[in-house]
């Protein structure tokens, strides 16, 4: 069991182990409770000790799942200014392609 991608925020590991499950790539989430402990153990107001991380079951995949989040991660971040959704009139960062409001699909 080796942790390969470790962030305070559950849905971005959550989404990791998605794409490592899509590859085949057995793995699960450690500490995908404790994150709301923080300010109840021992005075820690923020510990990364309670981060959710995800952990594959077969050391021999590492690399691979290493390499899986890392591309994905990397390409995810659009820069550009946001856009205003034709539907409903709503802000949206670059990086989506639809509107996180209505859900319809960016239109240039």
């Amino acid at each position: 069991m080796k942790p390969v991608f470790v962030d305070p925020d559950l849905t971005r590991v959550s989404f990791a182990r998605n794409l490592l499950e899509a590859e085949g790539i057995s793995c699960f989430i450690q500490n995908e409770n404790t994150r709301t402990l923080g300010p109840s153990v021992a005075g820690f107001s923020y510990t990364q000790l309670l981060d959710p991380s995800l952990c594959i079951l077969d050391d021999s995949q590492e690399s691979a799942a290493v390499e899986i989040i890392r591309t994905h991660f990397q390409n995810v971040t659009a820069e550009g200014p946001e856009w205003l959704c034709k539907s409903c009139n709503e802000s949206n960062p670059a990086a989506f392609d639809l509107c996180w409001s209505c859900g319809a699909e960016h239109l240039p």
